[in-house]
């Protein structure tokens, strides 16, 4: 059972991309942000940047190697987004003054 919720999950976690891209969960206003949450919004948009990045080398065929060299990322960040497990997802905090 573990083996196999743990492969659920991996499986999951791969594809949230393409989930959130087809149901808009992507869609932010940054207007309607706080401070804090448009500091933590752009830090979510670069890493989506990098990753966008690193996954367009590997698909032109870039090794992983060059990959590093070329982002000056490290070897495991690397791997992490070749592998699908690193899938930020940003969500806004509810306000905790709303009923």
């Amino acid at each position: 059972m573990e083996n196999a919720s743990r492969a659920f999950l991996d499986a999951v976690r791969k594809s949230m991309r393409q989930v959130r891209a087809a149901i808009g969960a992507a869609t932010i206003n940054p207007n309607l942000l706080t401070a804090a949450e448009r500091i933590q919004y752009e830090g979510y948009l670069r890493r989506e940047e990098d990753n966008t990045a690193i996954l367009d080398l590997a698909r032109d065929g870039i090794t992983t190697k060059e990959i590093l060299r070329r982002t000056g990322h490290s070897r495991g960040l690397v791997r992490k987004i070749l592998r699908g497990q690193r899938s930020d997802v940003f969500r806004v905090r509810e306000n905790s003054l709303e009923i």
